[in-house]
């Protein structure tokens, strides 16, 4: 997969209705923002017309190639310009399962906060939605208290809202030079090692292969390397230089690394750092950008998904490739 967030466009409308197969599901999405079922396409863009403005409310299409598969609006609350509010949130039905719906959330939390300079994300999900609500606690969302439940009149029943909010306490930021000690740590925390096993020497790090991503970080004039910091503190780093090694596809692409420590991964630094480096790799006139992975490992979804194909497979890992566009 290579998804992308763009622009609603009204075309979108003939494919996002089909995904609603059930008013019960309908109301779930959209509460009582469209009157009757089934919603048409004329609907949905009569909706867009009245009440997505392209300033303080937007609507965006997660697109797998040419592919609709995702769609999302956000829009600004009158009271906070600080504040991003998700909603009508939606993935292809035919497509549950992939992890679709946390990456359209992610992508979104990330569009507010990198382009729209957010500081706190929210939504509203009815309490008849489990699914929805797990999903958004894998983003990093947490339930609110409000002073009053917002509830919904939907099939004959009162349907009550959970608040969730996401502040936007991780800083994406380039690494200063007395920081690069830190890679040695996160080169560390990068080899794969499955749980419920023995965990490797760190002595490993002294193989010549493996050394080869830190060595002398920062004196070669393509080294490039982001951190993360959540609170005042690094807690992911990911790096990329030229030909470095298990990764090397030539001597003029360069290959990148990614680490979080454990405890905070699952909260999307790891893929907003991946999105961070890929941009600035693509930035510097790069065409394309390696990596390798452990076959086992499940960074390898999150590589697809960010846009990377299988090269190689090897006996124990994959060789991938990014290649943008027009490359």
């Amino acid at each position: 997969m290579s998804l992308i967030l763009r622009p609603y466009q009204p075309t979108d409308a003939n494919v996002i209705a089909t995904w609603l197969k059930s008013e019960y599901l309908m109301r779930q999405w959209c509460a009582d923002r469209y009157e009757r079922f089934p919603v048409t396409p004329e609907n949905m863009n009569s909706y867009h017309q009245q009440y997505i403005d392209g300033h303080n409310s937007i609507a965006l299409t997660m697109v797998d190639g040419e592919e609709i598969v995702g769609y999302i609006t956000l829009r600004t609350p009158a009271d906070d310009l600080s504040e991003q509010r998700l909603g009508f949130v939606i993935v292809d039905d035919s497509k549950r399962g992939k992890g679709l719906g946390k990456t359209l959330v992610s992508m979104a939390v990330d569009y507010a906060f990198c382009k729209l300079e957010a500081t706190k994300v929210s939504l509203g999900v009815f309490e008849n939605n489990p699914a929805a609500i797990r999903c958004y606690k894998s983003v990093g969302f947490h339930r609110v208290g409000r002073q009053e439940t917002e509830s919904y009149r939907c099939l004959g029943e009162t349907w009550n809202c959970i608040e969730m909010e996401y502040q936007n306490n991780i800083t994406i930021r380039i690494i200063k030079s007395d920081e690069a000690m830190l890679l040695t740590e996160f080169l560390y925390e990068a080899i794969y090692q499955p749980e419920g096993t023995q965990k490797v020497p760190r002595t490993v790090l002294q193989q010549p292969m493996i050394w080869a991503y830190v060595k002398d970080f920062g004196k070669l004039p393509d080294d490039i390397c982001l951190v993360a910091v959540v609170d005042g503190l690094i807690v992911g780093a990911t790096w990329s230089r030229l030909g470095c090694s298990y990764g090397k596809v030539d001597d003029s692409t360069p290959e990148l690394a990614i680490s979080v420590y454990p405890e905070y991964r699952g909260k999307g630094i790891g893929t907003r750092l991946l999105s961070s480096l890929l941009d600035a790799i693509h930035k510097i006139g790069y065409g394309k950008v390696s990596l390798s992975v452990d076959k086992s490992n499940y960074a390898v979804g999150m590589y697809l998904k960010a846009g990377f194909e299988i090269l190689e497979e090897r006996e124990d890992d994959y060789l991938m490739v990014k290649r943008w566009k027009n490359e």
